[in-house]
């Protein structure tokens, strides 16, 4: 670039820089940009990936290895039906999250398995220990969703009466015996979907 004019060289290393940019994006696209640009959402699209990111560099999509389990909650029903390879083999009585405090309704995975867990009171932040007499989780936990509202699963209860109840904070209680029968069943990432 000897003998150009100051402002033709750096115009020429910014053609240059931005054709090594573009020729990199072809050769890896780790923001998947090129999809987001053709999408409508692209620029939300890329904030929320972006938003997404930790250390700089993209996050894996959360891996589960295939089950051959299933579990169905039917809400109006209240049951929750266990498959296994297609075929139901058990079937339980449950109570739902009540008013303004629904059972959410779609596709999850078993995200973990506690035995006597401890639980906070989603309103005061009162803890009760682990096998206290008034834990309403009961013996056994088997969560599948997690977010900064809370915690969403199955578990046991201190209240047996409330079976077949609307009376949650969202999560679905069973009877002690039938939590710890399914907690047999179940891994981290088995498939739950709960439907209406």
């Amino acid at each position: 670039m000897q003998g150009l004019h100051p402002l033709a060289s750096s115009f020429a290393l910014l053609c240059i820089g931005a054709a090594l940019g573009l020729a990199l994006l072809e050769w890896r696209d780790p923001l998947d940009l090129k999809s987001e640009e053709r999408s409508n959402n692209g620029v939300s699209a890329l904030i929320q990936r972006i938003s997404n990111m930790k250390g700089g560099r993209p996050q894996a999509p959360q891996y589960f290895p295939p089950s051959d389990t299933e579990i169905i909650v039917n809400l109006s029903k209240r049951t929750i039906d266990v498959y296994h390879r297609g075929e139901i083999i058990k079937q339980y009585l449950v109570a739902i999250g009540q008013t303004e405090w629904e059972t959410p309704v779609g596709s999850f995975n078993v995200i973990q398995k506690n035995e006597y867990p401890a639980w906070q009171h989603p309103i005061t932040g009162e803890v009760i220990p682990a096998g206290h007499k008034n834990n309403p989780l009961g013996s056994h936990w088997v969560g599948f969703l997690s977010s900064q509202d809370g915690q969403i699963g199955f578990h046991g209860t201190n209240e047996e009466s409330s079976i077949g109840e609307a009376i949650s904070h969202g999560c679905i209680r069973m009877l002690n015996e039938d939590i710890e029968d399914l907690y047999t069943y179940v891994d981290v990432g088995t498939t739950v979907t709960v439907q209406r």
